[in-house]
């Protein structure tokens, strides 16, 4: 039993992000295209949502987000417009300064962990990771990869297809906790659709598609 822990703690702490290949890239021009898989702030935007949640729990909502230097902001209104939920990340010096602020939560939005997730996928789809890339390279499937590795912290990668960023990925340790899908052709960083899937057995998919933005 003691060996079978032992091993189980080794393969965790030897645990390595998927490797990248050197590739023959500009690094300055790929970081920049990498970029554009976010919009530039400041920003307000206004999404129809479809959550597909475990058990067959589905819903549709639409969503309003904006981000300046000062935090993220989200509300989701019912079909009908009545806001079911409002909340602010907001920004200080640096990460650990960060706190969540929640105006208004309706059942079944106000579980203590709710607000914190919501806020980390829309965190995750429209705002750019801080600093410059740690690693780009080619990934196993050939794909050019801008990865973001800090020494704490998930990990977030940009993935570039044959007209632009394609999707962004990131990891919690070493395993993929969000999948995110750009799906179509992207105006000042938005895309059209936007699909972000948590794997897992508590797992869900948010389909995001754009109504407007500014």
């Amino acid at each position: 039993m003691r060996k079978v822990c032992l091993l189980l703690l080794l393969g965790a702490a030897c645990g390595h992000l998927p490797p990248l290949t050197q590739a023959n890239q500009n690094r300055v021009a790929t970081i920049a295209l990498c970029r554009q898989a976010f919009p530039p702030q400041p920003w307000r935007a206004t999404h129809t949502l479809f959550a597909t949640l475990p058990l067959g729990y589905n819903g549709a909502l639409v969503g309003v987000t904006a981000a300046d230097g000062e935090g993220l902001h989200a509300m989701l209104l019912s079909p009908e417009g009545i806001t079911v939920f409002d909340s602010t990340k907001k920004v200080g010096p640096d990460a650990r300064a960060s706190r969540l602020v929640i105006r208004k939560a309706v059942p079944p939005l106000d579980r203590p962990d709710f607000a914190a997730a919501l806020l980390a996928d829309v965190g995750n789809a429209f705002l750019p990771p801080p600093g410059e890339p740690t690693t780009i390279g080619r990934s196993a499937t050939g794909q050019i990869v801008c990865r973001w590795a800090p020494p704490s912290g998930d990990a977030t990668e940009v993935e570039l297809g044959p007209s632009g960023p394609a999707r962004i990925r990131t990891y919690r340790g070493v395993r993929p906790n969000r999948v995110i899908d750009l799906v179509g052709t992207p105006d000042r960083g938005f895309y059209p659709e936007v699909r972000l899937t948590v794997p897992g057995a508590g797992g869900y998919t948010l389909d995001m598609r754009l109504v407007d933005h500014e």
